[in-house]
């Protein structure tokens, strides 16, 4: 970029903090808590910044004192067998925080449609993190690397993987990483990395005492935060897509009515192993909803998604085909009718992954590609009641 680009550049995201400040004191005057925004947030960095990549420090522990500091490492992989996994580190255990422990998830999708769904709880004493770089375990259970090859090993029962992830993309994320909510010293923050955005993945996996050679596209990234949750934030939607030349995140973050039911909305978006966008310019539209398939919650059936930002745009749409995962988090540690008079009165969380079919089209600068094929989603509900369908809620000022 040239020193005029640079200097027109600089002047937006200088504008744009002047605007998030304002924006963040006419909040405070109305009692609320409100967010704080890193620098480069919403503007698109130029192409260079974005294929920069990641320090190793990115995707290290981000620690906090906070007794509602939690972190876990993400990855999935579609393997070119038809098989299917999806891999977690997390502390600490979520889905019963009165306990000293950490999990492990170990999920498992065969061909033929058996699911091997394992969220597996572990004493806290066998957790092990650096806050250097990626190296984290728990027992013999572990995930370490950086650029551009992170290996992963778990065990559990009948599963059992040994998966190299390889970079086919640089290492990615939105301004420093972490949202912060309220006053600094207070440390309330959500962070945020994806340190493989597309992986080629190669390995073993075994089913059942059966091992098998395993090749195919994976994706890994790292989240981390600290404060009590549904004190800023109501529910997301998050998802990607993958084809032989596009590779496309998408978020929908919303805050909790104390943070101004505000959107924070994601995309990002590379094409044949460069990335070309990244932006908060997107508008997303939810609907249809459905109860779950345990009739404690509903979840939105579609997804529609547009957005466009300097030389690059797209619009999809995403409609469920199938549940895959749902975990009640109440559920884990409350009798059923507790559950539902708590998820009536106060909230009713929970976690849904999905398999999704989609059709649309993205353009970058002069090229037009028209996409259809199937994906995942997720939906995660923090702080909606039992069968609310959350309001409309308000653009972030950008």
């Amino acid at each position: 970029m040239s020193e005029r680009g640079w200097d027109r550049y600089w002047k937006w995201l200088a504008l744009e903090n002047l605007a998030l400040a304002a924006a963040a004191r006419r909040l405070a005057r109305r009692g609320l808590t409100y967010q704080i925004i890193p620098v480069g947030m919403y503007g698109s960095r130029p192409v260079e910044e974005l294929n920069r990549g990641l320090e190793p420090r990115d995707d290290a522990q981000h620690p906090y004192k906070g007794r509602f500091y939690w972190e876990w490492w993400y990855f999935d992989a579609q393997f070119d067998d038809g098989h299917r996994c999806v891999l977690e580190l997390q502390w600490p255990n979520l889905t019963n925080l009165l306990a000293r422990e950490c999990t492990m998830l170990f999920n498992v999708y065969t061909p033929d449609g058996r699911e091997h769904n394992n969220i597996v709880p572990f004493p806290a004493e066998m957790w092990r993190a650096s806050r250097e770089t990626c190296d984290v375990a728990i027992g013999d259970n572990t995930i370490a690397g950086y650029y551009p090859e992170y290996r992963v090993r778990f065990k559990h029962d009948n599963l059992a993987c040994d998966l190299v992830f390889e970079n086919l993309l640089p290492g990615w994320t939105r301004g420093t990483g972490e949202i912060m909510f309220g006053m600094p010293e207070k440390e309330q923050v959500f962070g945020w990395v994806v340190a493989q955005p597309r992986a080629r993945v190669h390995g073993t996996l075994s089913v059942d005492g059966v091992e098998r050679k395993v090749s195919g596209l994976g994706y890994h990234d790292h989240n981390w935060g600290n404060g009590f949750v549904p004190r800023y934030l109501s529910h997301w939607v998050w998802g990607r897509l993958t084809t032989d030349r596009v590779t496309m995140i998408f978020a929908d973050v919303a805050t909790s009515r104390r943070c101004g039911e505000i959107h924070i909305p994601i995309v990002f978006l590379a094409l044949d192993g460069r990335i070309v966008l990244e932006s908060s310019r997107a508008e997303y539209a939810v609907g249809d909803y459905v109860s779950d398939s345990a009739g404690f919650q509903i979840y939105p059936s579609r997804v529609d998604l547009s957005f466009a930002e300097r030389d690059v745009a797209g619009e999809f749409s995403f409609r469920t085909s199938r549940e895959l995962e749902m975990v009640n988090t109440l559920a884990e540690r409350l009798p059923m009718p507790l559950v539902k008079a708590v998820g009536r009165a106060v909230a009713a969380p929970a976690y849904y992954r999905f398999l999704s079919d989609y059709r649309g089209w993205v353009r970058v600068g002069e090229e037009r590609l028209e996409l259809e094929g199937e994906t995942h989603w997720e939906y995660m509900i923090i702080a909606l009641k039992r069968g609310q369908i959350p309001g409309p809620g308000r653009r972030m000022p950008i």
